[in-house]
């Protein structure tokens, strides 16, 4: 028997939960927006993924990533503490429920992901791992039949499922290599730069023929390129540098932070009353994931369909 895994980017997750619900308040006045939302989108998925062992992984302040690139996420506006107030209580009610949270002090989720992906899918009794983000590094993780990546739908943009033909199409190159592309085209989600005036297609180019940056440098004096654009790489190689070190995945990070869930109809029936939450049945949200719990796991049947649309563009 297998065990397949589904993990939630949970703060990914959080936020655009807020930015749909960002309009609801408690009796007093309390933002709660995040909170219905995040629960009831936990539910929704627990329902089509019911033979999977949900676990989530948080974020923490990667201080060294700005310390090496102070304009790192410069772009991102903080929610206010009434709204980020209810991490907290998302955090207990996943405690309640029965999912596992991991984090690392001082690394953001997606190296956590990285690391529980790499000690989880050597195991014998692995199956299908499912990561449910929107977060770009973690398509390095793909692995077609073993690990996919879950883009959620943001606002009328459909969901989308990654295995690497899907990264092939959006990127032209395939997971192995998409570090290698992206450190050069760059991210303008966390304000990281690319090379400049480089057309993508060069850069896929050059990434699938060479194994590695060093060998794309050597190649640049015997492939036809411009001027401009050789200088322009040859001008790219410190920022190049910066970008590896922060967009590449840590598959390796140890002693993770782990909260251990353990189901209790009493806690999710008291979260719930606290947000003031009356259109989620506490009784039918508990047997739900704990009934998941008494599943005999089985060869992954996964609930998806492969799309080739673009989301990230």
């Amino acid at each position: 028997m297998s065990i397949n895994y589904f993990i939630i980017d949970s703060l990914n997750m959080a936020y655009r939960q807020h930015n749909a619900n960002y309009e609801l308040r408690l009796s007093d006045g309390t933002p709660s927006g995040m909170f219905y939302g995040y629960a009831k989108s936990l539910l929704s998925l627990k329902k089509k993924y019911r033979g999977y062992k949900f676990i989530v992984a948080w974020d923490n302040k990667a201080q060294w990533k700005y310390d090496i690139y102070p304009e790192y996420k410069s772009n991102r506006v903080s929610l206010p503490s009434t709204v980020f107030s209810q991490i907290p209580s998302i955090k207990e009610f996943l405690k309640y429920v029965g999912i596992d949270q991991y984090d690392k002090s001082g690394e953001e989720a997606d190296d956590v992901i990285a690391s529980l992906v790499e000690s989880l899918k050597n195991k014998e009794d692995t199956g299908t791992i499912v990561i449910y983000s929107n977060d770009k590094d973690l398509l390095q993780l793909v692995k077609t039949g073993k690990i996919v990546v879950y883009k959620p739908k943001v606002g009328v943009i459909p969901e989308k499922f990654y295995d690497e033909e899907a990264v092939k199409s959006q990127f032209g190159v395939y997971p192995n290599k998409l570090v290698n592309f992206r450190i050069f085209d760059g991210d303008g989600s966390d304000t990281i730069v690319g090379i400049p005036r480089v057309p993508r297609k060069i850069i896929s180019d050059l990434v699938n023929s060479n194994d590695t940056i060093d060998d794309i440098y050597k190649s640049l004096s015997s492939i036809k390129l411009t001027k401009f654009r050789k200088e322009a790489f040859e001008g790219f190689r410190s920022q190049l540098e910066v970008n590896s070190k922060i967009m590449l995945l840590n598959k390796n990070l140890m002693d993770l932070n782990k909260i251990e869930g353990v189901v209790s109809k009493e806690g999710i029936a008291d979260m719930l009353k606290k947000y003031e939450i009356v259109s989620i049945d506490s009784e039918s949200y508990a047997e739900l994931f704990m009934s998941s719990l008494t599943i005999k796991y089985s060869d992954a049947r996964p609930a998806y369909r492969l799309e080739s649309y673009s989301l990230f563009d």
